[in-house]
């Protein structure tokens, strides 16, 4: 029975039932659940289905399916849509979660999805194609609306993570933009979406954007939608952003970027597009840092709208306000707009030095960009800017840019604020300038600003290409004016395309344009001091290469400039002299200069023909000068001597000057660069070339060779010249010595003496003849403070005759060595010769001098010893010599004195010429043996002379004389002074002939003297005191005054020598006076036997021949004499002598007189005087009479002195009744008192009768008289036996003066008061400084016995007082006799026989012991 319906039942009915749909639905899942692994095998159906369905391409990397907690969900991993043609979108989505909505799929049996999840979203959208969407092409138009209708119709909601958007486009390059979360919600036909955006994956939320999406539509017709997007920036903050980021500057180091930003944006959505936008900005800023310096950029507000126009769509902007480092844009206007198919863009201004900050934002622009902009520090106003472009045609864009300048950095020159107006026209910006002023630096490329004065300038900048074409520039200035073509190509390295032609006006002022970088900095200097003066109107400028390319070693490129130069002067180095008067032809071509000069002076040297050139400029720079040249050596010396070469060729060339025409080629290589060294070579030909060689001072002519130089080495060898018109060979060379320089020079000749220039003529020229070899050496040292030179000469002299006195000559054949010697430097040199051992000569030069001798000293006989000293101003000669003769050895003396020509008497001169090789004698000293002064022997003489304050002084002391001698300056009118204590005369007379000097020569020279002798003595014999003063007059030589003075004998005179008809004459008047003959016979060393007389003599004399050439045979003139008490001694016991000794009142006659008048066997007479006339020789005398004691005689007749024969008549007449005895004295002359008291002597003999009168006659010679009686008248008388002698006893005679100063034989007998009335006597009579003879032998005297009568006593003694010596200065007038009768011819008496022949002259022996008896008188 069935159980009842029952609640109970229903109810386990429902149970069952559920659990059965639970077991069923529990199948049904679990079937499902095991089908879902199996999901994957359906792939490519699925794949396939939304090709069909979509007409896409769809690639899954993998499907899956699990359950979740509330149904199944299908896991799609790296779906891709690729690329396609008619799809602009390219989607990568790594996962896809696609849950669905399990009951309502159950319900609706269709699957139902619940929410999808795309993770790890890739969209690249092609902007290109959605702007290619045109709705009236639909076949065109991409089909992308099942990508609408899945997303905003199948789909409730989606939701994105982990997107990223990129948007593509040919024309730009975008960012990616990040969408980190976006949750998508349909809602029928509104359709909402909310997200963030964010800068990058690794963003913060403080970098985020929000993003709304608001659209409305059937989201299967896309083109029903309309909506509006907003995006939202709020303090976004940049610089974590930043942080994050490459560092494209720096990789070691974040991007040093902050800033915020503060936005709202608005874009309205409608048919597929973007409507319109907005956006709206809020105080935002950006900052970052550049070389320490923030650069900060800041939008205070502003707003930029799109909106579409029925043609097009345009940009606006309001309110910007723009702030660049704190300052403010000017008012910023912005517009843009597209019309039909055309662009326009329009911005009212901007600033360049506002724009740093936003560089960072620009592509491309790397960190050297920001540091040359940050550099330049470019100002300049730009605008308005406007663009255009047409479609399918390449954008137009023109702006006007006023005031542009910038800073001067990296070889960008900095300009004076330009104007110039831009545009821009497929891919070429052109721009034009105005004619204005052009300043620009270009800072170390060129050494001062370029300022121009420019005419427009057109050119264009192609970017395509990146080259910058100019096709005319024109600039010009006051110094140069350039037209040029330029183009610029920056494709690559930067490369330059000029052509120019340049006028410049100065070249001293080029070198403000020389590019110093492009040119080379050592071309450059070195033009820069090069140039001095000039200009050229034809350069010409070609420069094809890359800017830094030059010198264009690799062929890259040409650099040519090519000029002539004009009225130029170029200084080729700046330690050698400038080239002058220059024209020159230039070419620079790449690293090589060329320059040719037409003509031009080096100094004076012509540089005509000169190449200059520099083969390649580079590191090692190198200047080369080729040069051939044809000058005068001065004019080459100078341009040496101004170059570097000056411390060595020029010093050389200061010492070995080039006086006449050379030739010769220059070689130069100078480094432009520091550390080279200069070579300079070069050869100079000399053909018939004077050279001077400075030191020593040496004249070369006609020198012909070749010397080469290789800069501080001079050569030359082989080099012929004439050396004082002698032949010469010589060789030299120099070489650096440390940091010194020496010049070595071998010299090589022979000379012919005879043939010396005057120029070389010395104080010894005529003391050489001949020929001479010789072979000489120098070497100069030149160092910083000058040179020193050692040079040294040896011949042999063969072949040379020396004529020089003495030992001093040199026969030709004779070897004699010669050595000169000569050491100096720049101040001062000394010459030393040597002639064998003979003597020495050693000169000195100074600066001031030249080539004269400043001194020398002259050493004859011998050498210097080495510590001898030596003179040193002026002239010096010492004489050693045993023995000389003055007459020899004056040539010598007056050469060395003096140049001009002296008279052959003359010993110095008054000045010596300027220019003399030799100075003036300063000093004269000699020790000379024997000396020969004109006839005078001087033994051990030593002589010393120097100049004083008159003239010339000689100091001599000799064993003859002891004084000095006065030459005073004019010599000739002013004569000299003989001042001595003693000389003693003895010359050697000659004749005419055998003189050494003629008589008419020794008148014409002889000066004015005057002579001062204290103790004067002629032939050993004393005269005293000598006073003589002579000088020349109009009618001869004059002796004014001649005085010999002694205690007891003065001689006064006077005369004159003067040539009357070719002949010598002298006349002489003197005047003698002695106390006593005997003071007078002493002195002449004679005893003519007349004794205690006083003498005076007047005499005129005349003679022809000069004073010193006494000549008897024409002796005129007369003598008066006088004779006063005396006797005269030996005369002969014969005759007359007996009258005195018998004389019976003679004892009372003695006691009653002054004298006695007997004295030995002598005659006493009272007087004895008369007058002498001499003709040519001859004596004659008519009234000489003596006044004897014992009778009076009378003397007439003559003496022939030249024959020395006598012929006298004397006449005795006795006084018979004194009974004195009587003597008579026959006597022809001063010169023959003697001869007469022998002839007497001998005559007389004794009687034993008074004689009444006696003749004689005397006849014979005066050496043998002969005396013969004539006739006597006698008487006889008784002689008493008291007075006869004893026969063999002979007594003394009584005597006659107390004090005798004579020295005769016979000696009178003293008294017992005799020797102090002789020491007054002496002391009265003698002067006290000197000691006659006489007193010395007075002294010396024995006293006599006593006679043996004591009747015989001595009679009163008179004090005789000389005469007073008259004053040398007052010339005596001749004496001349008073009232002298006239001559009259002896006459012969009958019975004469012998008395009428002539008499032959006997020898001479006797004359020539009396011969200083002739001179005296003299």
């Amino acid at each position: 029975m069935a159980a009842p319906f029952t609640a109970k039942k229903l109810s386990r009915f429902c149970w069952q039932f559920i659990a059965l749909i639970l077991v069923l639905f529990a199948l049904a899942v679990s079937l499902i659940r095991g089908l879902l692994p199996q999901v994957d095998g359906v792939r490519q159906q699925l794949v396939d289905y939304v090709k069909n369905e979509y007409k896409v391409d769809v690639q899954v990397g993998e499907l899956s399916a699990h359950w979740q907690a509330f149904g199944p969900a299908i896991n799609i991993d790296n779906l891709v849509i690729p690329p396609q043609e008619q799809l602009p979108v390219t989607l990568i989505i790594k996962n896809v979660q696609v849950k669905l909505d399990f009951w309502q799929s159950l319900l609706t049996f269709t699957p139902r999805i619940e929410d999808v999840n795309f993770d790890g979203v890739h969209i690249a959208l092609n902007m290109d194609k959605l702007t290619e969407n045109n709705p009236a092409a639909t076949n065109k138009a991409p089909q992308i609306d099942w990508l609408y209708a899945l997303l905003l119709k199948q789909l409730d909601r989606f939701s994105l993570t982990h997107a990223t958007v990129q948007l593509l486009s040919l024309r730009q390059e975008f960012r990616p933009i990040h969408i980190r979360q976006l949750n998508w919600r349909n809602n029928g036909e509104r359709h909402r979406g909310a997200g963030e955006l964010y800068l990058d994956d690794n963003a913060s939320e403080h970098e985020s954007l929000g993003l709304q999406l608001d659209l409305n539509g059937d989201g299967a017709n896309p083109d029903s939608l309309t909506g509006q997007i907003y995006l939202a920036a709020n303090s976004l903050d940049l610089g974590e952003w930043a942080s994050r980021q490459p560092n494209p500057y720096d990789a070691s180091k974040k991007l040093p970027l902050e800033g915020v930003v503060n936005l709202k944006a608005w874009l309205t959505f409608a048919d597929r597009s973007i409507s319109s936008a907005m956006v709206h900005f809020e105080p935002s800023w950006l900052q970052w840092t550049l070389k320490e310096v923030p650069q900060r950029f800041e939008i205070q507000a502003g707003d930029i709208v799109w909106q579409p126009k029925d043609s097009g769509w345009e940009v606006q902007s309001s309110g910007l306000d723009f702030v660049t480092n704190g300052e403010h844009w000017p008012q910023l206007t912005l517009a843009a707009k597209r019309q039909h198919d055309e662009f326009f863009a329009y911005v009212n201004q901007v600033n360049t030095q506002n724009l740093l900050p936003l560089l960072p934002l620009f592509p491309g622009v790397d960190k050297a960009v920001l540091h040359q902009w940050h550099a330049l520090s470019p100002e300049a106003s730009i605008g308005p800017i406007r663009l255009y472009q047409k479609a399918d045609q390449p954008l137009l864009a023109t702006s006007e840019v006023k005031q542009l300048h910038w800073q001067k950095v990296d070889g960008i020159p900095n300009t004076h604020p330009l104007d110039l107006n831009l545009h821009w026209q497929d891919k070429t910006l052109s721009f034009s300038l105005p004619a204005q002023v052009y300043s620009v630096d270009f800072g170390d490329e060129f050494s001062a600003p370029l300022v121009f004065n420019g005419a427009a300038i057109d050119g264009q900048f192609n970017t395509a290409e990146l080259s910058l074409n100019v096709p005319q520039l024109q600039l010009e200035n006051d110094d140069i004016g350039l037209d040029a073509a330029l183009k610029l190509d920056f494709s690559a390295a930067a490369h330059m395309a000029l052509a120019a032609n340049v006028h410049i006006n100065n070249v001293a002022n080029a070198d403000k344009y020389f590019p110093n970088k492009a040119m080379g900095e050592s071309l450059a200097e070195y033009l820069d001091t090069g140039l001095k003066a000039g200009q050229t109107q034809d350069t010409q400028v070609v420069w094809r290469g890359p800017l830094n390319g030059f010198p264009f070693d690799d062929n890259s490129g040409v650099f040519q400039a090519a000029f002539t130069l004009t009225d130029a002067q170029f200084q080729f180095q700046p330690d050698w002299p400038a080239v002058t008067d220059l024209s020159l032809n230039a070419l620079f071509e790449n690293a090589r200069m060329d320059l040719w000069l037409n003509q031009g002076k080096l100094m004076n040297v012509d540089a005509t023909g000169a190449h200059v050139f520099i083969p390649a400029i580079g590191e090692h720079t190198l200047l080369r000068i080729e040069a051939e040249l044809a000058t005068q050596g001065s004019a080459a010396t100078k341009v040496l001597q101004a170059s570097p070469l000056a411390g060595s060729v020029g010093k050389t060339l200061d010492v070995v000057q080039v006086q006449g025409a050379v030739t010769g080629n220059l070689d130069i290589s100078i480094p432009l660069y520091d550390g080279g060294a200069e070579d300079i070579r070069g050869q100079i030909s000399f053909d018939n070339t004077p050279v001077y060689i400075a030191q020593p001072g040496l004249q070369l002519n006609g020198v012909t060779g070749i010397v080469d130089f290789a800069n501080e080495v001079v050569t030359g060898k082989g080099i012929k010249a004439r050396l004082f018109e002698q032949p010469l060979n010589l060789t030299f060379d120099t070489q650096p010595k440390g940091k010194d320089f020496s010049l070595n020079l071998s010299l090589k000749s022979r000379w012919d003496l005879n043939r010396l220039p005057e120029a070389l003529h010395n104080p010894l020229s005529d003391f050489y003849q001949g020929k001479i070899s010789w072979d000489g050496a120098m070497t100069m040292l030149f160092t910083e403070k000058g040179y020193q030179i050692q040079a040294k000469v040896t011949s042999d002299m063969v072949g040379t005759q020396l004529s020089f006195p003495g030992y001093f000559a040199k026969p030709e054949d004779e070897p004699r060595p010669l050595v000169a010697e000569f050491i100096g430097d720049q101040n001062d040199a000394t010459l030393d010769v040597k002639l064998a051992s003979h003597a020495e000569f050693i000169g000195g030069f100074d600066a001031e001098k030249g080539a004269n001798f400043s001194y020398f000293d002259l050493l004859l006989g011998r050498l210097f010893d080495e510590d001898e000293a030596r003179n040193t101003e002026k002239g010096h000669i010492q004489i050693d010599l045993g023995k000389a003769k003055l007459a020899d050895w004056l040539p010598v003396i007056n050469a060395f004195v003096g140049q001009e020509k002296l008279p052959k008497t003359g010993i110095l001169v008054d000045d010596i010429a300027h220019d003399s090789l030799f100075p003036a004698v300063a000093s004269i000293d000699s020790h000379i043996g024997r000396l020969d002064l004109l006839g005078q022997q001087l033994t051990e003489l030593r002589l010393n002379a120097k100049p004083n304050e008159t003239g010339w002084r000689f100091n001599t002391v000799a064993n003859e004389f002891d004084g000095w001698v006065d030459f005073y300056s004019n010599w000739r009118t002013q004569g000299l002074k003989v001042v001595a204590s003693k000389f003693y005369f003895s010359p050697e007379v000659k004749s005419d002939t055998d003189a050494d000097f003629a008589s008419d020569q020794v008148l014409t020279n002889l000066p004015p003297v005057a002579v001062n002798v204290e103790d004067f003595r002629f032939f050993d014999k004393p005269f005293g005191k000598l006073v003589l003063q002579a000088g020349p007059q109009a009618a001869g030589y004059k002796i004014q005054t001649l005085s010999l003075t002694t205690p007891n004998v003065t001689l006064q005179g006077s005369g004159i020598w003067q040539q009357q008809a070719g002949q010598n004459k002298t006349d002489l008047s003197v005047e003698l006076n002695a106390t006593q003959f005997n003071y007078l016979s002493a002195q002449l060393g004679i005893d003519p036997g007349v004794n205690e007389a006083p003498l005076k003599v007047n005499a005129d004399l005349s003679w022809q021949g000069a004073p010193y050439a006494f000549s008897l045979e024409t002796l005129n003139g007369k003598v008066k004499f006088d004779l006063g008490k005396g006797h005269l001694s030996q005369v002969s016991d014969k005759g007359a002598r007996i009258f005195s000794l018998f004389s019976l009142d003679s004892l009372v006659r003695k006691l009653s007189l002054d004298f006695t008048d007997v004295f030995g066997q002598g005659m006493y007479f009272n007087s004895f005087n008369g007058n002498l006339q001499i003709d040519n020789g001859v004596v004659k005398t008519t009234d000489t009479e003596m006044d004897a004691i014992a009778g009076n005689m009378k003397v007439r007749g003559y003496t022939d002195l030249t024959t020395e024969s006598l012929n006298y008549d004397i006449r005795f007449v006795p006084q018979l009744a004194s009974s004195v005895p009587t003597v008579v004295l026959l006597s022809t002359s001063a010169w023959t008192l003697g001869l007469g008291a022998f002839a007497l002597t001998k005559v007389l003999e004794p009687v034993i009768e008074v004689i009444s009168e006696i003749r004689f006659r005397v006849t014979g010679t005066m050496a043998e008289p002969v005396v013969e009686e004539l006739e006597r008248k006698s008487k006889e008388i008784e002689i008493p036996e008291a007075i006869l002698p004893v026969v063999g006893v002979e007594r003394p005679a009584a005597p006659t003066e107390a004090a005798s100063h004579n020295t005769d034989i016979t000696q009178p007998v003293e008294t017992k008061s005799e020797p102090q009335l002789q020491e007054a006597q002496s002391e009265a009579l003698e002067p006290k400084d000197v000691k006659p003879e006489e007193a010395r032998t007075e002294e010396s005297k024995s006293e006599e016995p006593k006679p043996a009568t004591d009747q015989m006593k001595a009679p009163d003694l008179k004090l005789v007082q000389p005469q007073a010596t008259p004053s040398p200065e007052a010339p005596n007038t001749p004496a001349t006799p008073e009232n002298q009768p006239a001559v009259e011819p002896i006459k012969q008496i009958q019975g004469d026989n012998n008395a009428h022949q002539p008499v032959a002259m006997s020898e001479q022996s006797r004359r020539q012991r009396q011969s200083a008896v002739y001179r005296i008188a003299a």
